[in-house]
């Protein structure tokens, strides 16, 4: 399947109908489309998933799902998809409309004039495809036509084969047969892709993000298609079982599925109810933040819940600067002492100096009190030599003469403990904590002068009736977001209980089917769709080994292929559980290669070797497209991209980069071999047009332009 040609009609920056064609030489399969920022290479990218898939496209990439969201829902976003000059352009108002219609009625019959009028209102894309092979329908190419009316909010779809409309995308419906038979939007990303956000598929970290990831590999495998199979092959043995099943059986199995159905009702109807709440609270967040870009506008940014916010804060201020006042006059009593801060010192020493020399007394009369017993007793001896004894008692206890000074102060104990406890709170918490509560009534004095100027601006100018009006609405806007948030919570958890319960049931109808004895007529029928079964789930569990194992070989042939070093990775393994399914590096030593912790430049070549892996895998015949195929990535990455991965990744490869920034002429020349087309996006008075460039010619067409824009 390959792309002939891209038709753009007032799409974003393209105005009117501009059209593109890609190379179709097998040869020459590369097709390259640059352009300055913002002239259109995103807008291409991004019409081509539009026109594929609608209001699906959220789906398709988490950027668009975003982008989606903070427009305000899907019409509000398809309303800035129109060029803005072909909406300026048109009537604005139904007396414009009238004069218009008055004008052309004259030279228009009422078909073509009611046609012309629809498209003053509306943007399109066509994708013509060719080389498709659908089953059973001999065909030569497929046109996709989406069209969106932002004066209705309508959208429109048509899909013709050879040019005209076909019963199977009718029947089945057009999205579906899309979805069936060009490409599963599950898998989109793989061939519509950012090559600088690609390592999101090194950073899968989560439960969610991995379900995410491995349905897509299943869907781009090819194991979803005998999955479903499967299932359809059981659903078709509980059905003879059930002819077949006693009164008995037969009511409890009727029962268990009478609550199947009841169940899947339900979480239909609950994922629908989920869908439109997460769609109301969307518009109601971005009608949320309209309202307070008013605000801000007139002035008065500040709901009525922030105004009491800011009225407790300022009270709470109001105590908080009572309460450092309170503690800077307590230390404030201590200022004169701290100013003395020399004279304190010679006071503490000298209460010091009394204090020894009081303790000093004290010990000379407990001295003169022992030596006084002590001859007493030793004069009773009489052999003793007194004269000896009397010089010892000397030597050993006689009074320590007083140190020099007098005594001043005379404190007694409480006053010297309270001296000391100011001398110490000077010395050392005193200045500290004074600095702080002095930075501390600084920022509260400056918060509280703040809080009481905006509490001020906002009182004045909530007597407004405009800004009241604002400010209500807001409220209850506020309200509403708020319970919207705890319904669609409240749904989320409700639709994993039903979804749970459903696999219960199925796993019960599944047990008692197998307990029915089945009647000899419908025996055979029930005995082939056994066999069939079986012989699936062997398939199946063969064809994920197969698959893994191929997909193992593959990614470590592309990664070692495209990194500096060709045994960065020794071996890859696939781990397949249940539905999940992960992917783990492993280098010489049989260490785990932890992809988070590798380099950006890694990840997007791991990301990069995954791709081509699992497009390799696929066996799906679509185009490729990479923007910013060379970020992040060094001279010697980047042409072993542009010799291995591009030329090689699809039949059909769109490229869209900044060229000399990513794409220099000498890296050019690797590719220009296999490039068919190039095209460079030019722009005038903000409306985009492709231009057609020889391919040879492509840089020195790109200066000569550039030198025009300067």
């Amino acid at each position: 399947m390959l792309i002939d040609n891209i038709v753009l009609n007032n799409f974003r920056t393209y105005r009117g109908k501009n059209a593109i064609g890609l190379s179709l030489n097998p040869e020459k399969h590369v097709t390259i489309i640059s352009g300055q920022n913002g002239f259109g290479k995103t807008s291409l990218l991004t019409a081509l998933v539009w026109g594929l898939y609608g209001k699906l496209m959220a789906d398709v990439d988490e950027r668009y799902k975003k982008e989606i969201t903070e427009s305000g829902g899907y019409n509000k976003y398809t309303a800035k998809l129109m060029n803005r000059g072909a909406q300026n352009d048109g009537p604005t108002t139904e007396q414009q409309l009238l004069n218009h219609i008055q004008q052309t009625s004259s030279i228009l019959d009422q078909g073509r004039l009611r046609a012309q009028i629809t498209e003053l209102f509306c943007f399109s894309v066509q994708i013509n495809l060719t080389n498709i092979f659908i089953p059973h329908i001999p065909c030569n190419d497929v046109a996709i036509i989406r069209t969106h009316n932002i004066r209705t909010g309508q959208e429109k779809l048509e899909i013709l084969i050879d040019g005209k409309e076909n019963e199977l995308s009718q029947n089945i419906g057009h999205e579906i047969f899309i979805n069936d038979f060009i490409l599963p939007k599950e898998i989109a990303k793989f061939f519509f892709f950012d090559a600088e956000k690609i390592t999101a598929l090194a950073e899968v970290k989560n439960i969610e993000e991995k379900q995410y990831f491995s349905k897509a590999y299943n869907e781009v495998l090819g194991i979803k298609r005998y999955t479903d199979l499967k299932t359809n092959l059981e659903h078709l043995k509980l059905r003879i079982s059930k002819r077949s099943a006693s009164k008995g059986d037969l009511k409890k199995i009727e029962s268990l599925q009478q609550k199947l159905v009841a169940d899947n009702e339900l979480l239909f109807l609950s994922k629908e109810e989920l869908e439109q709440k997460e769609q109301e609270w969307i518009v109601k967040k971005a009608d949320l933040a309209e309202i307070q870009e008013r605000l801000v506008r007139l002035g008065s940014a500040m709901t009525n819940a922030e105004l009491q916010d800011f009225r407790k804060l300022r009270s709470n201020l109001v105590e908080d600067l009572a309460k450092n006042k309170a503690q800077f006059g307590e230390l404030l009593e201590l200022a004169p002492f701290a100013i003395l801060g020399a004279k304190m010192t010679l006071v503490q020493e000298q209460l010091q100096l009394e204090k020894r020399h009081q303790h000093l007394d004290l010990i000379n009369d407990l001295l003169n009190e022992k030596r006084a017993v002590l001859s007493k007793e030793l004069a009773n001896i009489a052999k003793i030599d007194q004269e000896a004894v009397k010089a010892l008692l000397d030597r050993t206890l006689a009074p320590e003469a007083a140190g020099g000074g007098a005594k001043l102060l005379s404190f007694n104990e409480a006053q010297y403990d309270q001296f000391s406890a100011v001398y110490q709170n000077l010395q050392g918490a005193y200045a500290k904590g004074l600095k702080a509560l002095i930075a501390d009534g600084k920022r509260l004095t400056s918060t509280y002068n703040i809080t009481q100027k905006k509490l001020k601006d906002a009182e004045t100018k909530s007597s407004d009736p405009i800004i009241q009006k604002l400010k209500t609405r807001f409220d209850e806007l506020q309200r509403r977001v708020d319970q919207l948030a705890d319904e669609i919570l409240r749904l989320k958890i409700d639709n994993g209980v039903l979804e749970r319960d459903i696999s219960a049931l199925n796993r019960q109808i599944s047990e008692h089917a197998k307990h029915i004895k089945i009647e000899k007529q419908e025996l055979v029928k029930a005995q082939t769709a056994e066999r069939l079964i079986t012989q699936l789930e062997q398939f199946i569990f063969e064809l994920k080994n197969r698959k893994k194992n191929s997909l193992e070989k593959n990614i470590k042939k592309e990664l070692n292929g495209l990194m500096h070093k060709h045994d960065f990775v020794e071996m890859v393994v696939v781990r397949i559980e249940g539905d999940l399914i992960d992917i783990e590096l492993y280098d010489k030593e049989g260490h785990t290669i932890n992809k988070d912790g590798l380099s950006k430049g890694e990840q997007q070549l791991y990301a990069t070797a995954l791709l081509k892996a699992l497009i390799t895998e696929s066996n799906i015949q679509f185009p490729v497209f990479i923007d910013s195929p060379l970020q992040k990535l060094d001279k010697r990455h980047a042409a072993n991209i542009l010799r291995l991965f591009y030329p090689n990744v699809a039949s059909q490869v769109v490229l869209f980069p900044l060229l000399e920034k990513e794409l220099s002429a000498e890296e050019y020349q690797l590719l220009l071999p296999k490039v068919g087309k190039s095209y460079l996006i030019q722009q005038t008075s903000y409306n985009s047009y492709f231009l057609d460039i020889n391919p040879q010619n492509l840089f020195e067409q790109f200066d000569q332009s550039q030198e025009t824009y300067v």
